[in-house]
């Protein structure tokens, strides 16, 4: 996926995304990444890409395009899934305390706690 960028759209961005050869280490759910005394447990969350993570640590989750104030990642592009994106949403962010602050990829911060209570897009399934 990181050496196709037409697989993940990179060709279409301003200027076209070259991924390194090989990445340093392939993250998976559960790993913890430790940037001095900040900890982050990685969530595998895929639907809004194949791959797709978000970090969790000390109260916040940094979610990228999983998870948006009042809305979820697009997944009508190759290899997205809607039904992946919302498994991923209800088990891997919906289970955190509700105080847990979101950072999307973009857009304001949320908690969780609201998103479950107002996200429209999280109404109509069983969180």
């Amino acid at each position: 996926m990181l050496s196709a960028p037409m697989r993940v759209l990179g060709s279409l961005a301003v200027s076209p995304i070259k991924s390194p050869p090989r990445p340093h280490r392939l993250l998976r759910d559960g790993d913890r990444i430790d940037l001095d005394d900040l900890h982050f447990e990685v969530l595998h969350t895929p639907g809004h890409t194949p791959g797709g993570i978000c970090l969790l640590g000390h109260g916040v989750v940094f979610c990228g395009d999983t998870l948006f104030n009042g809305s979820v990642g697009r997944t009508d592009f190759p290899g997205c899934s809607h039904q992946r994106l919302m498994r991923s949403i209800r088990e891997k962010l919906m289970v955190l305390p509700d105080e847990t602050i979101v950072y999307p990829g973009h857009g304001s911060p949320t908690t969780i706690g609201e998103e479950r209570r107002a996200n429209p897009f999280l109404q109509d399934y069983d969180l």
